[in-house]
């Protein structure tokens, strides 16, 4: 079995181009035919296989994602045939895939979250000073999807910023607000030859009766049963005490661990939950 000859015909070389997603991207297809002298009963796999012929998932010149998808055979005498190669894939704006812009979309959210107090700051309490569990009201959080293009893409990056609140500002909202909630990743053409097109969301909280900076923060109403009494070295802890008796249900605090007096607002603790790291650095938006 014999190849005798492989030549490119360029005549018959052609292509196609085609802007889509907004003009992010441009999908490209060419197509080049090559003559190949064989023996007479030359297997097929052979001239698909025939030196010179471009390999399935290779490349066109100077178009690094634009590969060899499918190859056809015109069989014009049992000692000639016509080997068709089809490439498809991208570009972008310059000449790659990895420098088309970003492409944001905004939305938002509403979640229903547990509440301790009114729109006033005064904790929901009955007449009797009992304290309303299970409260909720819905929270509208604005949520932004960006979707980008990557040359690699690290699983532990994903993992240390689901993770994290920003500590940068970021699309204008200041640090502490934005948290990543989906952060995945899909591999364009293989894990070696192409690249990676990463969609990210993150979701900006409000920062409802705190700080910026606390907007993520879990934050509970500052009560129990123990309460701090007496100043300096007199200071100590004991069973809250109404009327002189040992209370049986959480009475108010302050800052500092004291009693607050009847009809006051109430005091909140906020803790901290998630890391914080400049979500900039992502690379997301440049």
């Amino acid at each position: 079995m014999t190849i005798i000859n492989v030549d490119k015909m360029w005549s018959r070389t052609a292509s196609d181009a085609n802007y889509t997603d907004n003009f992010r991207r441009l999908d490209i297809g060419f197509e080049e035919a090559y003559q190949v002298l064989h023996d007479p009963n030359e297997p097929l796999l052979n001239i698909y296989q025939a030196p010179g012929i471009p390999a399935a998932g290779s490349a066109f010149p100077n178009f690094p994602f634009v590969i060899a998808e499918t190859a056809k055979i015109e069989t014009v005498s049992p000692i000639f045939s016509i080997v068709y190669i089809s490439y498809k894939g991208e570009n972008g704006p310059c000449d790659t895939p990895l420098c088309a812009p970003p492409k944001i979309d905004w939305d938002d959210v509403e979640t229903e979250e547990e509440v301790e107090e009114d729109w006033d700051g005064y904790p929901l309490r009955t007449r009797n000073g009992e304290q309303y569990k299970g409260f909720r009201r819905p929270i509208a959080d604005q949520t932004v999807t960006i979707r980008r293009n990557f040359a690699s893409f690290s699983p532990y990056v994903q993992a240390r910023y689901r993770q994290a609140v920003n500590s940068d500002v970021f699309l204008g909202w200041p640090p502490g607000t934005a948290r990543i909630t989906k952060f995945s990743a899909s591999n364009v053409i293989d894990p070696t030859l192409g690249y990676w097109e990463v969609t990210c969301t993150i979701q900006f909280r409000y920062p409802y009766k705190t700080i910026p900076k606390h907007a993520w923060y879990k934050r509970v109403i500052h009560e129990g049963l123990w309460e701090r009494v007496g100043t300096g070295a007199n200071q100590r802890l004991r069973i809250a005490q109404i009327e002189g008796k040992d209370v049986t249900k959480p009475v108010l605090l302050d800052e500092f661990g004291y009693r607050l007096p009847e009809g006051a607002l109430a005091y909140f603790l906020e803790f901290k939950i998630f890391d914080d790291l400049p979500f900039n650095a992502l690379g997301l938006l440049s």
